[in-house]
């Protein structure tokens, strides 16, 4: 084999090496892609009152587990703390922040993945955080008596579907309920 014979492959993969190759798509970051999917103002697909009995359902399932002598006082607690939420606005706004509003009663802004110190509509101190887990957008809301995670998921058509657990420490198992809402 000449000198000649052995440069070539060497100048083939050196070629292939710096020859302009043809541009891939970039994906999308997180931000674009969540913004895409979750920014809107949200309105509940069933009436009111179905969405009040789905909560009811969940809340009497979490309540069938507490003694006996607990849960007529922790029913109503529980649905106090649990409104149905008929409109939920979700907004992406600069800096990473990610607003919510739930109706007319609460509104938060925070940075994405970052936990803020608020108050609760009551003038409770409530820690919210909001933050990407996947394909979801995740709200984690934690007082001193438990702890509420809601899970945004897209199911299409401009639907998400919220799926909502709530934890406390006088609850022996989670309260959840899931509802749909649809892109106004």
């Amino acid at each position: 084999m000449n000198a000649v014979q052995k440069l070539v492959p060497l100048a083939i993969v050196a070629a292939a090496t710096i020859w302009p190759s043809a541009a891939r798509p970039q994906e999308p970051d997180p931000w674009t892609t969540m913004n895409a999917r979750f920014d809107g103002t949200w309105v509940g697909v069933v009436s009111p009152a179905e969405a009040r009995r789905t909560i009811d359902a969940a809340i009497e399932q979490a309540v069938g587990a507490m003694n006996y002598f607990v849960r007529p006082v922790a029913r109503p607690m529980i649905r106090d703390n649990t409104p149905v939420n008929l409109e939920i606005e979700l907004r992406f706004r600069e800096a990473n922040n990610i607003y919510v509003r739930f109706d007319d009663r609460a509104n938060y802004t925070t940075p994405l993945g970052r936990t803020r110190r608020v108050q609760t509509p009551e003038g409770d101190a409530m820690r919210v955080t909001q933050r990407f887990r996947g394909e979801t957008l995740e709200q984690v809301f934690q007082t001193d008596q438990g702890t509420r995670w809601n899970v945004f998921t897209s199911i299409g058509e401009n639907r998400i579907r919220m799926d909502a657990t709530t934890q406390g420490e006088m609850m022996p198992q989670p309260m959840h309920f899931a509802l749909t809402y649809r892109r106004q």
